[in-house]
């Protein structure tokens, strides 16, 4: 029993066990070469004006595009169709002649929250025997609770299609349709549900990240798992402290605490690898490499491997991210000397 006590205390102790999560840069999904000034028409389908207006000030915050002001935008724009077979030469003369290189067009297919409601009955049958005070047998008798209950379902559902048309060519640079649902209960008005109207907002900034994600180079959350070490390992009382001060949120601390096991125990695999995390959370992605190849040559664990992989990952991520960006620049400063 004490061996198997010790056993799992040492598959606690050990290993990759404890996550964190950085922010990463990712590429956009498309080939964003040569847009620069994109424009987004109002979208068809219901509230389409409205998620257009949305999408436009997601855009804006993203800071990738210049994103045209509706405002600046002719009305054959605006109301530019996403219907296949309508024609767009008319939309994309008049983009031309506003020096906009790319126009997005979308449709709301679905935009819905319905409530159904249900009832539901419980019966409890309690059956049990009651001892007769003259000494007869006992008999038998029942109680029998019901109850009543009202669920409300509430359902959602939000899809949007778009395209981006490049202004110059006619060519679709990028097309997609997202979907997002919702499903959620609420019994005898007993806990919380969101309304309606707040169901579809948050189906419809659901729908809007997918479309931005694709459009433009952005952050995300990764998750990262950290090292631990033996207990009896030199320096594991700093590679603990080290993922506390994570925990708090204190990464300079815990950087210190990581280096400060290596300062005494050179060896100490698990605080090398650490370090890596941390110097890929700066997009330090060459120490970050180095930090665990010099962790893998003291000890091949499956998670620093892994590990491994997914800053590589990460690298090239940020590395295509930040070439886009580096074009968007040199395309934007071109065009102010044209």
């Amino acid at each position: 029993m004490r061996s198997a006590i010790f056993c799992i205390l040492l598959c606690s102790l050990t290993g990759c066990a404890h996550t964190a999560v950085v922010t990463c840069l990712e590429p956009a999904e498309i080939d964003v070469a040569g847009m620069n000034r994109i424009a987004v028409a109002d979208f068809s389908g219901e509230q389409g004006e409205a998620i257009a207006a949305v999408l436009s000030n997601r855009l804006w915050e993203n800071r990738f595009y210049t994103v045209v002001d509706r405002s600046e935008l002719t009305s054959e724009i605006q109301t530019a169709s996403y219907s296949e077979g309508s024609s767009l030469q008319g939309v994309l003369a008049a983009a031309h002649k506003a020096n906009v290189d790319g126009v997005i067009v979308g449709n709301i297919i679905e935009y819905r929250c319905d409530d159904l409601v249900l009832g539901a009955t419980d019966i409890d049958v309690d059956i049990f025997s009651q001892a007769d005070p003259e000494g007869n047998s006992p008999s038998a008798n029942s109680a029998i609770d019901i109850d009543f209950n009202q669920v409300v379902r509430r359902e959602g559902s939000v899809t949007i299609a778009f395209r981006l048309v490049d202004v110059e060519t006619g060519e679709i640079r990028a097309a997609k349709q997202v979907s997002k649902n919702y499903q959620g209960e609420q019994v005898n008005d007993q806990g919380d549900l969101p309304t309606q109207g707040e169901v579809l907002q948050m189906l419809t900034g659901q729908c809007l990240d997918e479309v931005v994600k694709m459009l433009a180079p952005h952050e995300t959350d990764c998750e990262m798992k950290f090292a631990s070490c033996d207990f009896w390992t030199k320096g594991s009382a700093s590679v603990r402290k080290g993922l506390k001060a994570v925990e708090k949120g204190d990464w300079n601390g815990a950087e210190d605490h990581w280096t400060q096991a290596i300062q005494q125990n050179p060896k100490n695999h698990a605080a090398m690898f650490n370090l890596s995390i941390a110097a890929a959370r700066k997009q330090e992605y060459d120490i970050a490499e180095q930090y665990v190849l010099d962790a893998l040559k003291l000890e091949h664990k499956t998670c620093y491997t892994t590990g491994l992989e997914k800053i590589r990952e990460r690298r090239t991520a940020w590395t295509r991210a930040i070439d886009q960006r580096d074009a968007r620049v040199v395309t934007a400063a071109e065009s102010l000397w044209q």
